[in-house]
């Protein structure tokens, strides 16, 4: 007889479930200088305004800093517009706060330009405002920075792509293959290893005992298949590798490079003050997600919209941060995408596949707390979305055709 799930594994691992709802998006958003982001990776981001509700708004000042800035722009109009999305989105999203950071190009100086903008209150009890600084879970958002850390793997020459899994496996831990195909590297990172979605087990015995009773139903790389599990074992795998645990070692090798100070798996104690508290889709608070367990490299990282607008401008200027060959590797097709036309690198996924508006993106979700980036694979724009409620993605489907509309 199968043994009930714990009630912490039937919230996380239904939380999880909000990563990969998120569908093809309109074309977005405005146009952005391809040069001005060059310094963008250790350069403070000035915010515009955060705009508590239903209280007046409120500028949002980060401390003086002697290092360049990303300039803020100013549109009154589109401001406006996401102001009246976002208190939409905060009346049926269950949650009490939302971050926005739409990014774009001055056509005018051609530099690269950023609006932060904030909205409501790290929780329903205490009314104080939510902050470019405001720390929130990002669920699945985490798989792009791990598919980062595969990417350095790769590039270091410490492993391939196409490896298979069994090669990087503890001793005594076997995992079958499908007709001698075993699965690789590359099919764990793009949702086309066979495994299911989730399993019943934060922690290494759980995964490696179901490792060895797995057995492959289809063929590796044969379908697109979302799955947590997969992360899993690509987690433990390069976590042993290098020695370590996912918190220091993407800490070490990704969130530090890139100047994300307040992006990682266990938080200090000054960013526990600032973690908003998360709701689930009934509105109720809810548990946040651990601090560490097998599915830390699935989705345990947390952030604020300050580190994810400069990962946003990383990523769309890979050639100018400090991790130029990872961050364009992980941005590489690797397979078919879920649907026609669309692709999977590792850890994003990929629209209007070699089309004019091809767009990169990734959504997360935990029990709390959901969260979506996207950007043209161009680098003409892109936004960030985090929210301490439900439902962010049906937010970016109203966003995109806006920011569209406004940079024509």
């Amino acid at each position: 007889m199968n043994k009930p799930l714990p009630v912490f594994l039937i919230l996380l691992l239904f939380g999880l479930v909000a990563c990969t709802t998120y569908q093809k998006l309109p074309d977005p958003l405005l146009a952005m200088s391809p040069s001005a982001v060059n310094a963008a990776h250790s350069s403070p981001i000035v915010p515009s305004t955060s705009t508590p509700l239903p209280s007046p708004t409120v500028t949002d000042t980060p401390a003086p800093t002697a290092t360049a800035t990303i300039d803020p722009f100013s549109d009154d109009t589109l401001k406006n517009q996401i102001d009246r999305l976002a208190m939409d989105y905060l009346k049926w999203g269950h949650g009490s706060g939302l971050s926005v950071a739409v990014v774009r190009r001055n056509p005018q100086t051609g530099q690269l330009e950023a609006m932060l903008l904030n909205y409501g209150y790290m929780s329903k009890h205490d009314h104080q405002p939510v902050t470019s600084d405001t720390v929130y879970e990002i669920g699945s958002l985490t798989k792009v920075f791990t598919g980062i850390l595969l990417a350095q793997a790769v590039n270091d020459g410490k492993m391939n792509l196409d490896d298979p899994v069994q090669d990087y496996l503890p001793a005594g831990v076997h995992l079958a293959a499908y007709k001698n195909q075993p699965i690789r590297l590359v099919d764990l990172a793009t949702h086309r290893s066979g495994m299911p979605r989730d399993l019943d087990s934060d922690d290494p015995a759980g995964l490696y005992q179901w490792l060895n009773s797995f057995e492959p139903k289809i063929a590796p790389g044969a379908e697109y298949i979302y799955s947590n599990l997969g992360y899993m074992v690509l987690g433990d795998i390069l976590t042993r590798l290098n020695q370590s645990n996912f918190n220091t070692l993407e800490y070490a090798a990704v969130s530090e490079p890139l100047g994300l100070s307040d992006t990682r798996e266990v938080l200090t104690d000054g960013e526990k003050d600032r973690l908003a508290e998360g709701y689930y889709y009934d509105g109720s608070a809810t548990s946040y997600f651990p601090y560490s367990g097998t599915m830390s490299a699935a989705g345990y990282l947390r952030s604020t919209l300050n580190d994810m607008t400069r990962f946003l401008l990383d990523n769309m200027q890979a050639y100018s941060t400090p991790l130029a060959a990872s961050l364009q590797l992980a941005q590489t097709v690797q397979s078919p995408g879920r649907n026609p036309g669309e692709g999977t690198a590792l850890g994003w996924e990929i629209d209007d596949l070699d089309k004019p508006g091809e767009v990169i993106w990734k959504s997360g979700g935990t029990n709390g707390f959901t969260s979506h980036i996207e950007f043209m694979k161009d680098g003409s724009s892109g936004f960030v979305l985090l929210s301490n409620g439900q439902y962010v993605d049906d937010l970016a489907v109203e966003l995109s055709p806006l920011l569209e509309k406004a940079g024509n």
